[in-house]
């Protein structure tokens, strides 16, 4: 006969969990009757969809914490976090200007990391630009942290300021790496990748930071010296897996020490893409899950189109003088 039996599965060793935020891009008109019905997006379905994925991240950290500890959250912000304005076309269609974009975007952002605090031990957010928030017209080579994306950053972790437990890292560089589960980890927007992001494209991309960062094991004298500011320097030398946007879908590479991950977008599919790229993939950003011993376990993905309807959301208002405290 065919016995069932109950399996009680515990585990003793403490995971971690990275949740991406990336490509929120606030303040885009997608209006659905122009693509079909296939996608709609303004700011108030971002305030739906990012109350829904704050929620259903904790619910899925604590379905997990039924047979594992979960004390540390970190949460990398990817870039493109507004619309921007770096095309006409989106210049014109916004729903608010750059700084209206930021702010608003930033209000959000931090009230959801307010709900997200008090579930968690710590929270960390490590940071990078993209490519829309940018100031000029072109990619700028120099001073691309000049970017809305950085002062969104700023503005969040100032409205956080007084939760001790939620600490940033916010460089002025387009990549930083962070530790995770002595696991090194690379995150960069994705911007700077040559082509569609296929396989060869984040291979070649990747192996080539690799070489950077190797290159930085020749200027430990220099800063030692004190020729470099030991404060902008990131003294990683390697990097085991990679998270990345830009590219609005979900994806994984195998890299030999670990994965490279694309992490979705919150905003959908858009004219752009169904019009010059005929592609299009729903809302979504990824969780995964991390072992102090085996690295990277596990992946699920949130599906935010979901909430589009929801009625729960945060509050999108800030009084005259952004400091007052309500």
């Amino acid at each position: 006969p065919i016995i069932a039996s109950k399996v009680q599965v515990r585990g003793y060793s403490k995971q971690l969990v990275v949740a991406p935020l990336s490509d929120t891009h606030v303040g885009d008109n997608v209006k659905g009757e122009q693509i079909g019905g296939l996608n709609s997006y303004d700011i108030d379905i971002f305030n739906r969809r990012l109350f829904g994925w704050a929620t259903l991240l904790l619910q899925l950290v604590e379905l997990r914490r039924t047979f594992v500890p979960i004390d540390e959250l970190i949460i990398p912000m990817l870039g493109d976090m507004i619309s921007g304005d770096i095309h006409d076309e989106l210049a014109r269609t916004n729903i608010d200007n750059c700084m209206g974009q930021m702010i608003r975007g930033a209000n959000l952002i931090a009230q959801a990391l307010m709900l997200l605090a008090p579930n968690f031990e710590k929270i960390h957010i490590p940071c990078v630009v993209g490519n829309h928030g940018r100031m000029t017209r072109k990619p700028p080579m120099k001073d691309k942290y000049m970017d809305w994306d950085y002062m969104l950053y700023q503005w969040v972790a100032a409205f956080c300021r007084e939760q001790s437990n939620i600490e940033f890292e916010i460089p002025k560089s387009f990549f930083h790496v962070f530790s995770v589960c002595n696991r090194n980890i690379l995150i960069m927007h994705g911007d700077s990748l040559k082509g569609k992001a296929a396989t060869a494209d984040v291979l070649r991309t990747l192996t080539n930071m690799r070489t950077i960062l190797q290159y930085r094991t020749g200027l430990e004298e220099e800063v030692s010296l004190g020729q470099i500011d030991e404060n902008s320097f990131n003294d990683a030398h390697f990097f085991d897996s990679a998270f990345m946007g830009h590219y609005h879908r979900v994806d994984e590479f195998d890299i030999g020490t670990g994965e490279a991950h694309l992490c979705g977008c919150m905003k959908g599919g858009d004219e752009f893409a169904l019009n010059q790229l005929a592609v299009i993939s729903k809302p979504k950003q990824v969780v995964t899950y991390w072992h102090p011993k085996y690295g990277y376990i596990g992946k699920e993905i949130v599906y935010l189109n979901r909430y589009d309807g929801s009625s729960n959301k945060f509050v999108d208002s800030l009084p005259s003088v952004w400091a007052t405290r309500e």
